[in-house]
């Protein structure tokens, strides 16, 4: 059972365009299609937006700073109960985000998932500077859904996914049962549902494991 973080788990729909509108930079789509396009790497596009925020920030961002900025991004309602109600009925439960790690981590310690992947940014002295560890580029979630659920003993066909945006469509067509987070837009053709309420999700993933075991 894997959870997209931003936007899913959480009511801000992404931690990178809140660092980006805290510290007044612009999140420019431009670079977006540079790598969907192939032409930069995710590390890359990491690069750009720190680089971004520093300039917009006019001084060194501190690590207390980035820690100020995602402080207020609120986990969704019904969260914690959900990965709760999955856990007790015996469901393994992944974060896997390409996130920032410092807003990625508060939530996983607070659901208590069981795995939890982000991209990790760098600071030295304390101060943030562009790069980090891709861990998690937005075109290689479905490579590394895969391997892990496989190191695990699990076909993808036992695996769930649950996103929220068009980056999640190469995830939601490899997976046994996809669904994403209202509005779904153009997601509606390509998952199996779209739902308001976590609280929705463990009946629906019961119902699904119930049909492929009969």
């Amino acid at each position: 059972m894997f959870f997209d973080c931003d936007g899913v788990l959480t009511v801000d729909e992404s931690s990178w365009v809140k660092l980006h509108k805290y510290f007044g930079s612009i999140d420019n789509s431009y670079f977006a299609g540079l790598y969907r396009d192939g032409l930069i790497s995710y590390l890359d596009w990491m690069k750009i937006d720190i680089a971004l925020m520093i300039q917009s920030w006019g001084k060194p961002i501190e690590y207390s700073d980035v820690v100020d900025a995602l402080e207020s991004i609120e986990v969704r309602d019904k969260a914690l109960y959900t990965v709760r109600l999955l856990k007790q009925n015996g469901f393994l439960v992944g974060v896997i985000s390409s996130g920032v790690d410092i807003l990625v981590k508060r939530i996983c310690r607070l659901l208590g998932v069981d795995i939890c992947l982000y991209n990790e940014l760098y600071f030295h002295n304390g101060e943030l500077i562009p790069g980090g560890r891709d861990w998690v580029p937005l075109l290689e979630k479905p490579v590394l859904i895969e391997k892990i659920s496989r190191a695990l003993g699990y076909s993808l066909d036992r695996v769930v996914y649950v996103g929220d945006s068009v980056w999640d469509i190469p995830v939601f067509n490899i997976v046994g049962l996809s669904i994403a987070i209202h509005p779904c837009n153009r997601l509606n053709s390509v998952v199996d549902y779209c739902v308001r309420d976590l609280a929705d999700i463990p009946s629906i993933v019961e119902d699904y494991f119930r049909q492929v075991s009969s």
